[in-house]
């Protein structure tokens, strides 16, 4: 573990460079006390590895590791489990700059063995503080010789409790539909669907632990907010247009997840199925996806 510590007179947030420049810990200042935005994954009563991380060059799942581009087919490893959140969570990236307030960091495929994807990529990540707002800056680069299908996005876990036992959150995120999840994978199982009163977050609403939710949103529309009434923080989403997505995972755990992200979940084979929605980015040899997603906090 390499723990690199951004911080300012608001924020205090803790990367991990060994491990995909994963945030182990994220706490916002409010009437000088440090209040845990994201649940900290240093302690052992949280089951989580990372308090957020990013998904490179997919989001979420790809059926069976399997899928076909360009009349091609590929297999991926672990497709018995749906390849899953890209390959750079787990694997160490170079810092290239740092700051109090701000680090970069970039990532090559090729300086490593056994990357779980047929093309070579690169990939940069910029986390910065100013004032009261959060601003990550990614960008994901193709460095074959051949078209990649391409997507990304940022995997945050929020928590539940900031200053109280059994503390109510709210949120509003406004989207178009949802895709169908028939088989229960995370795997869509047909073309987006209007939403359900369940699903509809576009006025905001409680968002029960109780009320489990694991989804894949299309129509996006990069803004929303997560709401701590009692504890006073008001967390607004300023994602760029690339993240059309959204994932909404809702489990009985003392956390939740707000994914802004660029393609839709099992992107790779919508894709080559036709569907328009897919959020699959084609790049050719040297081009690149660039995506900002920031987080502006007020404390009422």
């Amino acid at each position: 573990m390499n723990l690199i510590e951004i911080q300012n007179d608001v924020f205090r947030i803790l990367i991990d460079t060994d491990q995909g420049t994963s945030i182990s810990a994220f706490f916002v200042k409010k009437e000088n006390v440090w209040l845990p935005i994201m649940p900290d994954s240093r302690n052992e009563d949280i089951d989580l590895k990372f308090a957020s991380f990013l998904m490179i060059p997919y989001s979420n799942r790809i059926e069976n590791g399997f899928f076909t581009f360009r009349e091609k087919e590929y297999l991926l490893t672990n497709g018995d489990n749906h390849a899953i959140h890209g390959d750079v969570r787990f694997r160490p990236w170079q810092i290239e700059k740092m700051k109090e307030t701000q680090i970069a960091c970039r990532f090559n495929s090729k300086d490593h063995e056994n990357v779980n994807w047929p093309w070579a990529f690169e990939a940069a990540v910029e986390y910065i503080l100013s004032d009261n707002l959060f601003t990550s800056r990614l960008t994901l680069w193709n460095r074959a010789d051949s078209s990649m299908p391409a997507g990304m996005g940022w995997h945050p876990y929020f928590s539940r409790r900031l200053s109280m036992e059994n503390e109510p959150v709210r949120i509003c995120m406004k989207t178009e539909s949802v895709y169908p999840d028939e088989n229960d994978n995370r795997i869509p199982s047909g073309p987006p669907l209007p939403l359900s009163d369940a699903q509809d977050f576009s006025k905001e609403k409680r968002l029960e632990p109780e009320a489990y939710l694991d989804a894949c949103f299309y129509g996006y529309d990069g803004k929303g907010h997560i709401l701590w009434p009692e504890s006073g923080i008001r967390l607004t989403f300023d994602c760029s247009p690339e993240c059309s997505h959204l994932i909404l995972f809702n489990p009985p755990k003392p956390y939740f997840a707000v994914e802004p992200v660029t393609n839709a979940n099992n992107g790779v084979n919508l894709y080559a199925q036709g569907e328009p929605t897919s959020g699959i980015a084609v790049l050719e040899p040297g081009e690149s996806l660039s995506a900002e997603f920031s987080m502006h906090f007020d404390f009422i």
